[in-house]
């Protein structure tokens, strides 16, 4: 049984052309990249906490006053570093 619109041609035509694949290389983020990333979010987050409900999970998690003082600074390099991600990837060409 020939029923109409079976003889239709789905497949991708040839003279078509496809986008190049990008290379994998222009837009990956290397572990430091992430590592920045999860940091400044993991910040913002205790931040929001401490203005919304006055917890400081890292002072909760942490012993001592001094471990709690490196992690900020650790998190203030890491947002540093996301600025200059930032920068990075607004120049490669799209």
């Amino acid at each position: 049984m020939d029923m109409p619109g079976n003889n239709e041609d789905f497949s991708e035509r040839e003279d078509e052309s496809a986008p190049p694949p990008m290379a994998p290389e222009t837009r990956s983020l290397s572990i430091l990249d992430w590592s920045a990333l999860i940091a400044v979010v993991a910040g913002g987050l205790n931040t929001g906490l401490i203005a919304a409900v006055d917890l400081d999970v890292f002072a909760k998690i942490l012993p001592t006053a001094a471990a709690t003082r490196g992690v900020y600074g650790l998190i203030g390099l890491a947002a540093l570093y996301s600025v200059v991600l930032l920068f990075r990837l607004g120049e490669q060409p799209d």
